[in-house]
Formats: structure tokens, C-alpha cells, sequence
């Protein structure tokens, strides 16, 4: 950045202000649209259940076929001695993913509803926090590995539980994603506003 001083202007969604010097990016509206983010997360909210309950991959052999949900794998490394690798990938792929969710329904859903805020401060907190460590997406990457990795050995069919969890990630990486640019159009309109 160079330095030179602009005047704060309104951005539509998906427009960026670019400095007229050196044309980097000053600011940027959210491409969907202010309600992108509580949208995001309450549709991750509702694939999290399907996500819990229904079955995530079935694999089989000489017809024996065993179902897996989310939390099978979890239970698998725990009772194999890999206890602490398993309350991780609890922690990290299953729990905090939704806790940030739920963080992320109390912030925006008062906000888009003018009711007023509960503990807005230490929730925003919160969901950065929780983003450090909401790695869903890891846990998709680790099933499609094994998916890859087993095939060759058994028949593996993906369950609707497996769709709806990759669904919940998507949904609450783009909910970050895009309460993250909400919330910095947020702090450089209160930086720019008269006292």
C-alpha cells in the first residue's frame, strides 16, 4: 500500500474500492450480499444433524457389509489406544465445526433482526477463536483418502451422512468466510464514521 488517503465510499456487493495510485485493494463488499452469512450458517446448522445420523461410508466384502457414521471412526482410534488423536479429531472435526456455527447464529441472527446483541463482543471472540480450530474440511480430505485407499481392497459406497457433512464444511467455510468480510466492512465504516 502507498500510503495515500481516500475518502470512504458505500461498496455494493461484490465491488472493491482500489487505490487510485497503486490499485491495491482498500475494501471489498461481500459478493452475496449482506444475509450470505447467517444463510451459510443456518444451512450448516441444518446438514449437521443428517451429517451425525445417517450413515457416512458402508464397506463390504464377500457380503458383509458394515455401515460407519461420523463418530465411528472417532470411537475406532479410542479403542485402539490413539486416545488423544481421537478426542481431536472429536474436537476438530465434529465439535468445534458446530459450536462455531452456533457462535456464528448468535452474532448474526440478533443483527439481521435488529434484536439487540447478546455478549456480541465475547462471541465474536469466541468464533475466532473456535476458526483456529473448526477443521472440517481436513476430515473430508482424511475420508476421501481412505475412500481412495480402500476401494481397491473392499467396496466402499459413500452414505448420505458423508454428503451431508461435506455440505456442513462448505457451508461453514463460506458462513466464515463471509461473516469475516462483513465484519471488516463493519470496522472500516466505524473507523471512517464522524464521532
Amino acid at each position: 500500500m502507498c500510503g495515500l488517503e481516500h475518502r470512504a465510499v458505500a461498496i455494493a456487493p461484490g465491488e472493491r474500492a482500489l487505490c487510485v495510485r497503486c490499485d491495491t485493494v482498500l475494501a471489498q463488499g461481500p459478493r452475496l450480499g449482506s444475509d450470505a452469512a447467517l444463510a451459510f450458517t443456518l444451512t450448516g446448522l441444518l446438514l449437521a444433524l443428517p451429517a451425525a445420523f445417517l450413515p457416512f461410508i458402508t464397506a463390504g466384502k464377500l457380503g458383509n457389509e458394515r455401515a460407519g457414521l461420523l463418530f465411528t471412526g472417532v470411537e475406532g482410534l479410542w479403542d485402539n489406544g490413539m486416545r488423544l488423536l481421537a478426542v481431536w479429531v472429536l474436537l476438530c472435526g465434529t465439535l468445534v465445526p458446530v459450536a462455531m456455527l452456533i457462535v456464528l447464529a448468535g452474532l448474526l441472527l440478533p443483527a439481521r433482526f435488529g434484536w439487540p446483541p447478546v455478549q456480541a463482543e465475547l462471541l465474536s471472540r469466541a468464533a475466532h477463536a473456535l476458526g483456529y480450530w473448526a477443521m472440517p474440511e481436513v476430515q473430508v480430505l482424511a475420508v476421501i483418502v481412505a475412500l481412495l485407499k480402500l476401494g481397491n481392497l473392499v467396496t466402499v459406497t459413500i452414505g448420505a451422512g458423508f454428503w451431508c457433512y461435506g455440505a456442513m464444511s462448505l457451508a461453514l467455510l463460506l458462513a466464515w468466510r463471509s461473516f469475516e468480510v462483513q465484519s471488516a466492512a463493519r470496522v472500516r465504516d466505524d473507523e471512517t464514521s464522524p464521532p
